[in-house]
């Protein structure tokens, strides 16, 4: 059994129907009812509490953009909205259809995000991970997310995806396709290696049905599940380390690996290090940046690359773009490395080229 809810988008249609709104304080209703009725719009206050404003056809984006410049933000994010038919009144039944006033506007405003995922138009850039000290060898791949409207030449990079996803409740739905297209793209490039693939846990409920579908894929393309290396990203996030041990657990008897991204970026990280004992863990960017001349970041990470190795766990450095950086790297003995030294993210997977020692 999957998941149906996370392949359902509802749109916020433009066409007739009614708004209902709940600000936080009674303050805040008073003030925009008065706004409201001062424009034109329809308002009404039956129900205590709520607001009724009644949409006609291309309605819904004139309000919105009026809503964002009379509230605040924190009125906004505070205030409970349903966008119902025209032809229903709110009651009991449409509870699990409100959301936050600020995740309908994000909606409303979502249109080009709800038809890349409905129509699964994302593409997928490679770069390799090679041996530190052999960077010829090609260890795995990870797979990097693209957007592409329908239609549409130019990328959408994941920055702007991600934050548009957040704000519209449409993480769900976006970390689901990403998955599965992943395995996918990975597959018909006929990518014989590893291939790391990112996913946020924040996305997942319950793994035996969010997860069905991506499990449900690799059995599909007749791929071998250990090739495949989900990377947890974001862990920041992540408050309940149990549920997360759980999702874990979950891709691990399916037979698939599990790579902990950014460690050494907060506590946090540290902390699911020794919760998950995952097969991979990554230094970032930030830590690897000018690595060769930092004495305390270089004492830092060092120390993480020796637990790394007391643990059994492989270690990945990634952004590297030096010769400086990368010799420090090799010098401390972290299993693999990937950034634009040696490749840059491309489709179909490139090949990396090993930088000449300039000695």
């Amino acid at each position: 059994m999957t998941c149906q809810d996370c392949q359902i988008i509802e749109r916020c249609e433009p066409g007739p129907g009614r708004l209902y709104l709940a600000p936080f304080l009674s303050h805040t209703l008073k003030a925009l009812h008065k706004h409201l009725q001062a424009q034109g719009y329809p308002v009404h206050n039956g129900i205590e509490g709520v607001l009724e404003i009644r949409l006609g056809n291309g309605d819904l984006q004139p309000l919105a953009q009026r809503l964002k410049d009379q509230l605040s933000e924190a009125e906004i994010r505070d205030c409970q909205a349903a966008l119902l038919p025209e032809d229903q009144s709110f009651g009991i039944a449409h509870l699990p259809r409100t959301q936050s006033l600020h995740a309908l506007l994000a909606r409303a405003c979502s249109g080009w995000l709800v038809d890349i995922i409905e129509t699964e138009s994302l593409v997928f850039h490679f770069q390799p991970i090679v041996h530190t000290r052999r960077p010829d060898q090609i260890f795995a791949y990870e797979s990097l997310m693209r957007g592409q409207s329908p239609g549409e030449h130019s990328l959408i990079y994941p920055d702007r995806l991600l934050e548009q996803a957040r704000a519209a409740r449409l993480m769900f739905q976006l970390d689901r396709t990403a998955r599965i297209n992943a395995i996918r793209q990975a597959t018909g490039h006929n990518i014989r290696c590893n291939i790391f693939i990112n996913f946020n846990p924040t996305t997942i409920y319950d793994p035996a049905y969010c997860l069905q579908t991506t499990l449900n894929e690799v059995r599909r393309l007749g791929a071998d599940p250990q090739r495949f290396v989900f990377e947890v990203v974001e862990t920041e996030a992540v408050s309940d380390t149990a549920h997360l041990r759980r999702i874990v657990d979950f891709y691990r008897e399916a037979g698939f690996r599990v790579a902990l991204d950014d460690l050494g970026a907060g506590y946090a990280s540290l902390n699911l290090l020794a919760e998950l004992r995952p097969d991979f863990v990554k230094f970032d960017r930030a830590m690897v940046k000018g690595i060769d001349q930092d004495p305390f970041r270089q004492k830092v990470l060092a120390k993480l690359i020796e637990m790394a190795g007391e643990l059994d766990i492989a270690t990945i450095a990634e952004g590297v773009e030096t010769r400086a950086e990368w010799d420090w790297l090799r010098g401390r003995r972290v299993d693999y490395v990937q950034g634009y030294l040696f490749a840059r993210p491309a489709t179909p997977p490139p090949a990396p080229e090993v930088p000449e020692d300039p000695r």
